[in-house]
């Protein structure tokens, strides 16, 4: 999104690097832990899938995550369900918001500060998978493998490959996803048919979005902008869909100023010079949250085209007017010779140094990833009958209540097939400098949407920046 950027603005917050761990300091506040990690998990959903039964009295589980307003039902809705299925773990989940990009950094210093404390929350959802390598590299997080009841040949076979390695660091699996992320493009059918568009055709290349986005987009005299035909905002999305790679693994080079990835902010920065910085700015200052039922921009009509994903299906159902007209397609192809390709990230559980009892948390771990359950699973990845994401296994889309909910939902496949089936699937760099780099990469982007930067020159620098932080991580 176009606007300014800030990194940590609460100055009370240490930043992701000031907040770096000392190996004593993680020893120290995870003493016992090793020890904890042997208990086992309770009898009944557990131990059907290999996991042992934790004996004495029940445990309650702080599980901090950033789900606000509605989506704060959704991880009720989850651990009800656990809940339902055994009684010897209780969670208790505590709303941390994670929200911009400033707050994601603010989220990562504030359980990086409570694992150095002694004082961890017991489970953790990391929204994406940047802060794995961060925090993994610093001891911060339990190795989901050092567990008993950890059985990574089910788990691996359970999930989809490019969901189940996001977990992963450096030949330790630290976490498994919820679901796996997947973009695609929704569009408004009234509003294409309202400038001559057909309403069953959304656009296949980034030409045709050019196109339609400046048919669609609606302007005063003056410039203002009351609706936006469409405004790209994810550089780590757009660079994939371009061709584009933003980290060298063999060489541990950082890699953003590969020229697709610069091809594809520059293209972005058009939209900020075409329909004037300032005027999108300004449009976008007043618009509501991603998350406010029938103010949602794309439910109220403020964008006739957003790069979304699955869960904004369930919201149009939800909120949306019963005659709202909608169309999904994957996200367009650079050209018409590109390959299809996507970004998936995930929302993903980890389990901090500290935790009162890992064994406990792992059971909570592989019930939100289903693991062996796709009929359980079914229900929880979809908060019942809507879509909330792609489910991390292909066992699910047998499931008839699944099913189901694909077929009340159109589009849902659309989702479904561009991750499970894309021919290019992006994720997110693993690197200790992983979170650090992202920050960068909003800031730079920020900085070349407003006009305040070139898009080559300022991914340049963030090159230079993320690889001295890399090499001093390392």
């Amino acid at each position: 999104m176009i606007g300014p950027h800030r990194v940590n603005a609460d100055p009370t917050v240490p930043s992701i690097r000031s907040s770096r761990l000392t190996r004593r300091r993680l020893l120290q506040a995870g003493a016992g832990a090793a020890a904890l990690a042997s208990g086992a998990a309770s009898p009944s959903w557990a131990t059907a899938r290999g996991v042992p039964a934790i004996q004495g009295e029940p445990i309650t589980l702080t599980y901090w995550h950033g789900w606000t307003e509605q989506w704060e039902e959704m991880v009720q809705f989850v651990v009800d369900q656990f809940h339902q299925q055994q009684s010897r773990i209780r969670i208790e989940p505590v709303v941390v918001p994670v929200g911009s990009q400033e707050q994601s950094s603010e989220f990562l210093a504030k359980l990086t500060a409570a694992i150095a404390a002694g004082e961890p929350p017991d489970i953790v959802t990391l929204f994406g998978s940047t802060a794995i390598p961060t925090l993994a590299s610093q001891g911060a997080l339990v190795p989901l493998d050092s567990l008993d009841g950890a059985d990574l040949p089910t788990v691996e076979a359970w999930m989809d490959p490019n969901v189940y390695r996001l977990g992963r660091y450096e030949d330790h699996l630290y976490g498994l996803s919820y679901w796996a992320g997947a973009y695609a493009l929704i569009y408004n059918k009234a509003h294409f048919a309202e400038v001559g568009l057909d309403p069953e055709v959304g656009p296949a290349t980034v030409a045709d979005l050019d196109a339609f986005a400046e048919r669609l987009t609606v302007r005063s005299g003056s410039g203002d902008i009351s609706r936006m035909g469409f405004l790209p905002s994810d550089l780590l999305l757009w660079g994939t869909v371009f061709g584009g790679n933003f980290y060298d693994p063999s060489s541990n080079e950082v890699t953003a100023n590969d020229p697709n990835v610069v091809r594809a902010l520059a293209w972005m920065r058009s939209y900020a010079e075409k329909y004037d910085a300032q005027k999108v700015a300004e449009f976008n200052e007043g618009l509501a949250s991603e998350r406010a039922a029938n103010l949602d921009p794309l439910i109220a009509g403020k964008f006739s085209m957003q790069i979304q994903g699955p869960w904004k299906l369930g919201d149009i159902k939800k909120f949306g007017d019963p005659n709202f007209a909608y169309g999904v397609v994957r996200p367009p192809l650079a050209d018409a010779e590109a390959q299809p390709a996507n970004w998936t990230w995930g929302d993903i559980q980890v389990i901090p140094t500290g935790s009162k009892d890992p064994a406990a948390a792992l059971e909570f771990v592989k019930f939100t990833a289903g693991v062996n359950d796709p009929d359980g699973y079914a229900r929880r990845c979809t908060w019942g009958e809507r879509p909330i994401n792609v489910p991390v296994s292909r066992a699910v889309l047998e499931v008839p209540s699944f099913q189901q909910v694909v077929a009340s939902h159109p589009g849902f496949d659309v989702f479904i097939d561009a991750l499970l089936n894309g021919e290019r699937i992006g994720s997110p760099p693993v690197m200790p400098a992983a979170a650090f780099f992202t920050d960068r990469l909003a800031a730079a982007t920020d900085s070349v949407m407003l006009l305040q930067a070139e898009p080559g020159p300022a991914l340049d620098d963030l090159d230079q920046s993320v690889q001295s932080e890399l090499d001093r991580a390392r």
